[in-house]
């Protein structure tokens, strides 16, 4: 069953992180990943929050326990920790 994601972060430069995020499109669509919005916070441009569709929540938190995954995220400007929320459809 597809689980929605929520992930909240903060980044160093918005825009170093937006081009890294940008770059690995290709890669979310091979994993059956599909990015509904990205948002940012009205008081605070370093404050994003990524709304995804996964296959399912095991893909999803395999996915962020890879260590490459996060060393990825360190690259592109991913500061402190991930705020993640999971939620089903129930419509």
């Amino acid at each position: 069953m597809s689980v929605t994601a929520m992930v909240s972060i903060q980044v160093e430069d918005y825009a170093k992180w937006k081009a890294a995020f940008d770059g690995a499109a290709q890669m979310r669509t091979n994993m059956g990943i599909a990015i509904k919005g990205i948002y940012q916070s009205a008081e605070d441009e370093k404050s994003v929050t990524i709304i995804s569709e996964y296959p399912s929540r095991e893909v999803a938190e395999g996915i962020m326990a890879n260590p490459a995954w996060e060393e990825n995220q360190r690259k592109s400007g991913v500061i402190g920790g991930f705020d993640t929320k999971f939620f089903h459809s129930v419509n």
